[in-house]
């Protein structure tokens, strides 16, 4: 089983040179929002959204977060 970790958004978007202002316009979702993503304030964001990101960034949603495995089985 595996775990959510850390959200990569922030990592992902300097990569591609794009600001959080910019890609919160792009989404059509507040800077806040995309802010709260990075900042881990919001846990994890919706299947939905992270479909959304996943695809206007080109990556796959498992490249959003960082993914540890559970010790529990």
């Amino acid at each position: 089983m595996y775990e959510v970790g850390k959200c990569r958004l922030k990592i992902l978007l300097k990569e591609r040179r794009i600001t959080q202002n910019e890609f919160a316009s792009m989404m059509g979702m507040s800077k806040q929002q995309i802010s709260d993503y990075i900042t881990g304030h919001t846990a994890t964001m919706s299947l939905k959204t992270a479909k959304n990101i996943a695809h206007k960034l080109d990556c796959s949603i498992d490249d959003l977060y960082e993914w540890t495995r559970s010790k529990t089985k």
